[in-house]
């Protein structure tokens, strides 16, 4: 809960009278605050026999069954609450992070619009109603109620931080790397703002920012996957595959199922000439996800290059069942065909290719070798 959104909430509890269940919620209170959240709701419940407007209590048996993790019950102790105070922008809002918590974001919303149609100059609800339709991939509208929230509050850093990432969403990537260098201002150590900072900067192909960025998050969140994964990544465009091949060790070490890190470390490993190791990578990709083309085209790509052409073939062609446009591995497979000997195979392939792509040189040049060899074998 929020330090405005406390004051505000103590400003209304003023204005309600005392009477003899003060004991009782303390008592109520006090077990919220050390974790007892089952009794102190069952003391709530004995407060609100008592005094069923106590708006302090409504909110806190919410927030206890919100800590029990059962949410439509903090939803309905809320709707209660509203019959006795409908135009409390506290228990509103208190409903919308509620909602939006269990994942009804669509509620969510409807919630913080209201607390903003009752306190249109609290921030946190322009910043509420931006993470909810941020999280409903309804990006534009969200950018907007975040831009209010910073006017009202700029030195909020996660405020300038989820514009970032918004921003990032849409692919403004510069954008988004101001805003996160704000929030990180404010606030130095946050990991997420530090990696998500690297993601832009490898979208623009500031690899060594990016690297370096990376790094920074990884100082203070060394086992995220994801981030040595990314930094992998990084490595791997600055052709630094060694380094490249620690990091996506790293992310394996701590998410062993992680199918694009086996993936980016057979491609290292390949360019390394590293064959066992790079096969056996692909491999495990494949196993974690069969519908993997792109481990499907390099596997294929690996094999023949070490002469294992019949298992290449097979790579090639699980790979064209997945992406049948993709007019490479059409390419890759004729040529696979003619060192084969399987001329008319490898014919009909690069016939592919010009269907898809009637001037592409590689396939009218190998097309017109095939036929020289077909014509000579039907004249011998």
């Amino acid at each position: 809960m929020s330090v405005l959104y406390s004051i505000m909430l103590q400003t209304q509890l003023r204005n309600t009278p005392n009477d003899s269940t003060e004991q009782l919620l303390k008592k109520a209170l006090t077990l919220n605050q050390m974790g007892d959240y089952k009794r102190a709701i069952v003391d709530f419940e004995t407060v609100l026999e008592l005094r069923p407007d106590c708006l302090e209590a409504w909110s806190e048996k919410a927030s206890a069954y919100m800590n029990l993790g059962q949410y439509e019950s903090a939803l309905a102790c809320l709707d209660k609450a509203l019959m006795a105070h409908p135009t409390s922008p506290f228990l509103v809002y208190q409903r919308g992070w509620t909602a939006h918590v269990a994942g009804q974001y669509e509620e969510a919303g409807n919630a913080f619009q209201r607390v903003i149609q009752l306190q249109p100059n609290y921030p946190n609800a322009h910043y509420s109603m931006g993470l909810s339709l941020y999280t409903l991939r309804r990006y534009e509208p969200a950018i907007a109620y975040l831009s209010k929230a910073l006017d009202l509050d700029p030195n909020a850093p996660d405020t300038w931080y989820l514009q970032g990432a918004t921003l990032y969403a849409t692919g403004r990537y510069e954008g988004a790397i101001m805003h996160f260098n704000r929030s990180l201002e404010m606030r130095s150590d946050n990991a997420d703002a530090l990696s998500s900072r690297g993601n832009a900067l490898l979208c623009l192909g500031d690899y060594e920012a990016a690297s370096s960025s990376y790094a920074q998050s990884l100082a203070i969140e060394i086992e995220d996957p994801q981030v040595w994964y990314h930094r992998g990544l990084a490595l791997k465009n600055l052709n630094r595959h060694s380094d490249a091949i620690d990091c996506y060790q790293k992310a394996l070490k701590f998410r062993l199922d992680y199918a694009e890190a086996w993936y980016s470390q057979g491609l290292s490993c390949m360019k390394l000439e590293d064959w066992e190791t790079s096969l056996a990578s692909y491999d495990q990709a494949l196993k974690l996800n069969p519908e993997y083309y792109e481990a499907w085209y390099n596997r294929g790509i690996l094999l023949k290059a070490n002469n294992r052409l019949e298992e290449a073939l097979v790579s090639y062609d699980r790979a064209l069942e997945l992406r049948p446009q993709d007019f490479r591995a059409w390419n890759n497979r004729g040529g696979l065909l003619v060192s084969l000997g399987q001329w008319e195979a490898a014919l009909a392939s690069f016939d592919q290719v010009l269907g898809l792509r009637p001037d592409d040189p590689i396939a009218l040049r190998n097309r017109t070798a095939v036929m020289k060899k077909l014509q000579q074998s039907q004249r011998s």
